[in-house]
Formats: C-alpha cells, structure tokens, sequence
C-alpha cells in the first residue's frame, strides 16, 4: 500500500516535470495548474489566475467549473491539456460554466493579445452590465485586448453580444466555434462595438446558429471592413438578418449549415423544429426558426402563418426579441387566441432597416425592455402594417411602453394599445423623423412610471414626427404631468402631429393638459372631442420655441380658453368647434359612441376631402352617414 503511494507521487511530480519542460518551452515563466480534483494548485480557475503573474501559463484539467472568471489585468495564458496534445476531447471536458451569473471569461483591465485563452468551453454565461446594456454573454471584453483560440463559446446569452461581446477592444480568434447563443438586442454571436477583431485565415471559425434582434451571428456598431474567415457559417450567403450591417463585413466561407426557403412557413406551439414547416400538418415550433428558414424578397415575398397559442420562452422556447424580415409577413390564427409573450423577460419584436411586412392578428403582451419599446421596437423601417394586433401590459423603462420607433413610416390599422408602461409615452414612444400613420387604433389605460419627465401617459410624439391618428380613441390615459399626448420637436426641430376624427377623453387630471406642447410643435386638430378632467386641455410650454395649435370642427371642453398658451405661441382657431357635453353612451363599461342627442352628431367638417377617412368608425358603422361626418371617433 506504501509503495502504490510514493509510486503515485513520483508519478505526480514526474507530470508536472514534464509539464513545465512542455511549456517552458513556449516562454512561460511558471506553470500554474487548476484541477477540480484537487491534484494540481488550485481547485478554480480564478485562484489559479490570482496566483499567476505576466508571462505565466494556468494549465486546466477537464472538469465543469462553475465559474465567472477574470484576467484581471494579467497577461498570461489559460488552457486545457488540448494545448498540449490537439486532442479535441479536452476542449469538450474542460468547461467553464458561467450558471447564469455574468460573463463567463472576462477582460477588462488593458490585457493585451498575449493573454490567451486556449481550448474551453465556454458556457451559460448571461453577460455583464456595463455602460448602456448587459454585454458579453460568454467573454466580455472591455477596453482590452486577447487571443481566443481552440474553443467552443455556446448556450450563452446577453442583451448585446450573446457569445462574446467586444466594447472598444480587439481579439485575434482562431478555431474557435461560436453557436446557439442568444442576444436580446444585438450581435447574437458577436457584437463588436467601436472595436475590431482578426479572424484567422488559416485557423478558421465558425459561427452558426446564433439569434439575436439584429444581427444573428454578427453586429458591428461603429466598425468597418471585418474581414470574416470562417469554414463554417448558418448560411451561404449571409444578409442583414444574420450579419448587420452587412457592408460592414466582407466573408470567406467555405461550408454553410442551413439551406434556407423561398416559401411561406407554418408554426404551432406544439410543431417541431425538425419539422419542415412547408405545410400546416408539417409545422415548425419556433418563429425564430421560421425567420432564421425563411427567404423572401422583393420578387417573392412570404409569409410565417402562426397557429393559435402562446409563443414563449417557458411555453415554447421562444427567442425574443424577433427579428424582423424585410419581405416577410407574420400571420397569427387571430389577435383573440394567437400570443406573444415575452414573460416580463424579453421585448417581443425588433426591425431594423426592414420594409415591405406586415404583422397581424397576435396578441403581444407581458414584454419588459430596460431602454425602449417594451412590445415592439421599431428603428429605420417603412412601408410596413400593423393590422389587427393588441399590444397588451408592455413596459419599457424609458420610453414606448408598446412601441418605439425611430425614423419609420408604417401604418398600424385596428391596433390596441392598452394597459402599457414607460417614463416617457406609456403607449407610443415616437421620435426621430418618424411618420406613422394610426387608423382606427385605441390608445387606452396606459401610464408613465416616473414624475418629473414631461412625458404623457398614453402617446410622446418627438423630434420631426409628424405622425398622422385617424378615427382613433385616446380614452383613459394616465401621468403626474401629461395624459394624452406630449409633443416636442427639439432644439431647431420640428414636431407636426394630426388627428383627425378621434375622441381624447377620460385621460388623468394633470398640470400639463391633455396635450402637452413644446419646441416648435404644431399639432392639427379636425373633428376630435376633447373632454377631459384636466383645467386645460391643451398646454404650451412657457419657455421652449414658440408653439401652434390648429383646431377646426372640434369639440373642445372649455372651448378656446381651454388652451393655455403661457404666451408663448398660437392658436389658429378654425369654424365649427363647439363646447357642449358631447352626450357619450356611457354605461359600464363606459362607451365613448354618441347617443341619439349627441351635438357632435353631422357637426364634422362638411369638407372631407383629403382627410382619408376609413370606410368604418371604430364601432364598424359607415364613417360619413347623412352625408356628413360626425365629430369624434364614432359615427351614430
């Protein structure tokens, strides 16, 4: 028994010989080795990194370590035994484990590409907050710089950079397989923000299967001309859904791993993914497997048709957010029993720089984004629909509880916008020269979070948006300042909303109005009621550029002392505005259609030309009857 120990010993201190003889050989100073069984050093990655000093090599044995580790500033290389041998069995046993609880590997402290991390798997990291986002799910690099070569980054998730997230850095990376990571926003396999990376032509990657709200595989913000070896990549010939954007990169790929179809594609939560989603006895399970499948253009455009359900990430393995195709359609059974749900974890849909879609019949509700657009957020898109949706119970930090968008024109027909939350525009955050037109949409029973931001519970219209809300209700909304509406163009902007045929009333009391104006704002007002608990129902601001309002054909509460200018701008007031009670069927619920006396009754402009006026108000009934239309968003 004696002689087995001391044989085991001398066995012990004969590998760890040869060890230091193998990597004193590639210039380490000392060998440092980490074994979860406790016959090395250390028994963690992270002790045996604080022990290491500049030049030093931590020598990992296989084992799952659950970990969140850190160079710390140390130039020094981390390995498993593949780096002695090649045999890639010690890259899939040596696995650093992030359990949820951060990055999994992280620099952050001015490393330089002589820190190494050679021959892991990378694993169920969840990123690091850092900034503006949580970043990096599997390696997090932030103002430093390192070599990732011979490892397997995967399962991994974050809201920027599912697999490894670069914030003002640089990576060489070589032989390295990145897949099945998840980025909420951006960069499901990469994201590179003002930072670089030199994949390795000889050594090459692959990125596969990754999903993120833009950019599947790869997004690069504020970087150009990446060149991308790869042996491996999700599909031949990538486009702006796998890699944004994409002239920001230029690829070398020498196999793919999916062959993508020109059709439509069906879905149902209880479909499978190994289904080939051609037919509806052949559904898939997951709208982003259909999205990653599909292929659509100009030429041919295509539809997901989703079944009724719920779309989740406990029910069906959902990833959220969705990103949105250009030429691709999603379709559900109806808004009634088709749903979205993002579970409070996740915001439900993203397009970027997407046109030519359409989104109807779903319910989407329960989705929670800490920036903006807790439904949907919506960037650069146009010519796109949103018909017969429900955007139900969504949150969003700072601002478009249901929706924000930027720089988009789309129009949103038959659209409910109901119980939503934000700091700024519980509902509807709209900004940045975007257009969007609202036709028989109910914009109801949403609120702000936060006092102090000037911004209305149910709609915040900024920075040159001259959005356009046609036979629309905006019932019930609720904030400390603003109810209905906020309106602001900006320093040196412009902001020029119009209703036209919409019913504002039972929104908040509040100090700010029923519409707040500001910054060069001009809102048009043409056969809407207004009645409100608020003293006024519109409300200048008394030191931004001055404002106008335009009110013809209206039923104002208060008439024109309704609106309290501060001094600061004009009210063009037009014919036809009344103030009277304007007689609401009411009840409980409480309907907001006209009873029999109503005064608002044929009291419309008698003009109706170019007002684009649907066919139906919001109850269904013929828009104009007795040849005139009547005020508000319902026709007696």
């Amino acid at each position: 028994m004696r002689k087995n120990i001391l044989l085991f010993a001398l066995a012990g201190i004969l590998l760890v010989l040869i060890f230091n003889l193998l990597f004193s050989a590639i210039g380490t100073k000392e060998l440092i080795i980490v074994d979860i069984e406790g016959a090395g050093h250390y028994t963690t990655i992270q002790a045996g990194i604080d022990a290491a000093s500049t030049g030093d090599t931590v020598l990992v044995y296989p084992g799952t370590y659950y970990e969140n580790i850190n160079f710390n500033g140390k130039n020094i290389i981390l390995c498993s035994k593949y780096m002695l041998n090649n045999d890639a069995s010690y890259i899939d046993s040596t696995i650093i484990d992030g359990n949820h609880n951060g990055s999994v590997v992280t620099f952050e402290n001015g490393e330089d590409t002589t820190a190494v991390l050679s021959g892991f798997t990378i694993q169920h990291g969840s990123g690091t907050y850092h900034s503006f986002l949580v970043l990096g799910g599997g390696i997090l690099l932030i103002d430093s710089q390192a070599t990732i070569q011979d490892c397997i980054v995967r399962d991994n998730t974050s809201q920027g950079g599912g697999g490894i997230g670069l914030y003002y850095s640089f990576i060489n990376i070589e032989n390295t397989t990145i897949y099945n990571n998840h980025a909420i926003f951006w960069g499901g396999g990469i994201g590179i923000y003002y930072s670089d990376i030199d994949f390795s032509s000889t050594k090459r990657c692959n990125i596969y299967l990754n999903y993120a709200g833009e950019g599947c595989d790869l997004r690069t913000i504020q970087s150009n001309d990446i060149q991308v070896f790869v042996d491996t990549f999700t599909v031949a010939e990538p486009d702006n859904y796998f890699v944004f954007p994409l002239d920001s990169f230029s690829f070398d790929i020498e196999n793919h791993k999916i062959e993508q179809t020109n059709n439509d594609l069906y879905v149902d939560p209880n479909g499978n993914n190994h289904n080939s989603g051609l037919s509806p006895n052949e559904p898939l399970k997951t709208i982003s497997w259909a999205l990653t499948k599909i292929k659509s253009d100009s030429t041919k455009q295509n539809t997901i048709y989703l079944s009724s359900g719920k779309y989740s990430p406990i029910t069906t393995e959902e990833k959220f957010a969705l990103n949105c195709k250009s030429y691709v359609s999603i379709i559900g059974e109806s808004k009634h029993n088709t749903y979205l749900d993002g579970e409070n974890q996740f915001f439900i849909l993203h397009s970027r720089d997407d046109s030519c879609y359409s989104i109807d019949n779903i319910t989407i509700q329960n989705g929670i984004n800490e920036i903006t657009g807790g439904g949907a957020l919506v960037y650069y898109s146009y010519d796109f629909r949103f018909r017969d949706v429900n955007f139900i119970d969504n949150q969003a930090d700072v601002g478009g509880g249901a929706i924000y968008m930027r720089g988009t024109e789309g129009i949103f027909d038959n659209v409910l916008i109901k119980g939503n939350s934000s700091d700024g525009g519980g509902g509807l955050g709209i900004s940045g020269n975007s257009n969007p037109v609202f036709i028989d949409c109910v914009i109801d029973s949403n609120y702000t979070l936060t006092p102090g931001w000037g911004f209305a519970g149910g709609i915040s219209n900024n920075v040159e948006s001259n959005s356009i809300f046609i036979n629309c209700k905006i019932t019930n909304n609720i904030s400390s300042e603003c109810s209905g509406m906020s309106v602001s163009g900006g320093a040196g902007d412009y902001c020029d909303p119009m209703l036209i045929n919409c019913t504002l009333s039972g929104n908040s009391d509040n100090p700010y109005g029923t519409i707040s104006q500001g910054d060069n704002s001009n809102v048009s007002l043409i056969n809407c009621i207004l009645r409100n608990p608020s003293e006024h129902e519109i409300v200048f601001s008394s030191s931004a550029p001055p404002e106008t309002v335009m009110v013809s054909y209206c039923n104002v509460d208060g008439g024109i002392d309704a609106i309290d200018t501060n001094n600061n701008g004009t009210i063009f007031w037009g014919e036809g505005n009344i103030d009277q009670d304007p007689l609401f069927v009411g009840g409980d619920p409480f309907s907001y259609q006209l009873s029999e006396d109503s005064p608002c009754i044929d009291a419309g402009t008698p003009d109706t030309t170019g007002l684009n006026l649907p066919a139906t108000d919001l109850a269904g009934n013929p828009r104009i009857y007795n040849g005139r239309v009547d005020i508000g968003a319902y026709e007696y």
